[in-house]
């Protein structure tokens, strides 16, 4: 015989369902991906935890690996500033990750229209060859530095699209400079500016026991 619970078991279930469920995700996270939440800097954002983002980088990164480190600048530093400029590139959140020359490179935001792909025009010469698309909702995201451009302004692609390969143009030493912006705007040239940095959150990884990082720490291991 079925026991019914009582009106007052069930309601006390459904109120823990969401609690219950954010302990669940807590305890089923591993080391890397349970990071410790920090603070969005003033005049930045968050992107949407509800929004695809994925690691921008293929099984095939660093010779096989299939992971990078976090590595360079950081949150904040050299080349990374700026949340709310509104004539500026604003990079408070991007990230430099540890990728060899010629590594196959996705589309952080997932599907999405490009946006811009080419030689970063006069102003934002330091970026070299990127590509800025479009993900819907006024959430962009760019790739900065990349020795081969393989998509074309205008072009759908899918998270599974391989959009460029990594390198060092602008004159750096190869890796992936990548970020996310939220209302940004493109001169007629193609330089991105204007909107809000916005921090990477809940970034989907396939590998090393698959799941996501809440947040991206200095240092950290990033799998594809």
């Amino acid at each position: 015989m079925m026991i019914r619970p009582s009106r007052q078991v069930r309601r006390l279930f459904t109120r823990c369902l969401p609690v219950c469920a954010a302990i669940a995700l807590t305890l089923t996270q591993s080391p890397a991906t349970a990071a410790i939440a920090p603070r969005t800097a003033a005049g930045c954002v968050d992107w949407p935890t509800d929004k695809f983002l994925q690691t921008p980088l293929t099984a095939k990164a660093n010779g096989g690996q299939g992971f990078a480190m976090q590595n360079g600048s950081y949150f904040g530093e050299g080349y990374h500033v700026n949340c709310d400029a509104p004539s500026r590139m604003n990079q408070f959140y991007a990230l430099d990750i540890g990728l060899a020359e010629g590594d196959e490179v996705l589309p952080p935001g997932g599907p999405g229209t490009v946006r811009y792909a080419g030689w970063a025009p006069a102003g934002w010469e330091t970026c070299g060859q990127y590509i800025v698309v479009d993900h819907g909702g006024g959430w962009w995201s760019y790739v900065c530095h990349l020795s081969r451009i393989l998509v074309s302004a205008g072009q759908q692609i899918t998270d599974a699209t391989v959009i460029g390969l990594a390198g060092g143009t602008g004159g750096f030493a190869p890796h992936l400079h990548f970020g996310l912006q939220f209302n940004a705007k493109l001169t007629p040239a193609g330089g991105l500016y204007g909107g809000q940095s916005a921090q990477p959150r809940h970034m989907f990884h396939l590998s090393c026991g698959r799941g996501f990082y809440e947040y991206i720490s200095k240092g950290q291991k990033v799998c594809y």
